[in-house]
Parts: C-alpha cells; sequence; structure tokens
C-alpha cells in the first residue's frame, strides 16, 4: 500500500511576479499550481511522501524569490488514520 500525504498552499507574490512563480512552482517535483488570481494568489497542492518532505517543499517555497508568503492551508497523512481492515 503507497502513502498518501497531501497538503494544500496559499502562496503570495506580487502580481507582476505571477507568471515567473508559477513556472517556478509547477517545476518542483510533487508540486502543482491549481488555481491563482490577480492578486498575486496561487493554491498550491503538494503530492509527497510524508510529512518532513512537504515540510521542507513548504520552506523551500517560502524562500524562493519573490513569493511574498506560503502559507499551509490543510494536510492529510493517511500514516496517522487508523487503517480499516475488510472484515468479510
Amino acid at each position: 500500500m503507497s502513502h498518501l500525504c497531501i497538503s494544500s498552499l496559499v502562496v503570495q507574490t506580487q502580481p507582476a511576479s505571477l507568471a515567473d512563480v508559477r513556472a517556478r512552482l509547477n517545476a518542483i517535483p510533487d508540486a502543482e499550481v491549481l488555481g491563482e488570481n490577480e492578486e498575486g494568489k496561487l493554491v498550491v497542492v503538494l503530492d509527497t511522501v510524508n510529512n518532513r518532505k512537504a515540510a521542507d517543499t513548504i520552506t523551500d517555497i517560502q524562500n524562493q524569490p519573490g513569493i511574498l508568503s506560503a502559507t499551509l492551508i490543510y494536510q492529510y497523512d493517511d500514516q496517522f488514520e487508523p487503517h480499516l481492515e475488510d472484515s468479510a
């Protein structure tokens, strides 16, 4: 069974930097920009192997040029969910 760790972020940049920041974020392995607005906010989803990799990727995003902020909105990690076994 594969491990599932999904995180979503809101990333803020200057509107003039939006296209450049979007391209750099989409180039990050396990990251995908799923939405944006003209004010420079982007919705980014991470699909990583574990929480540690997600935290490292978020830190890398926060440290990129042109990023004003990157805020974790949601995180799910099935490692911490009880797995139900089929009783049939």
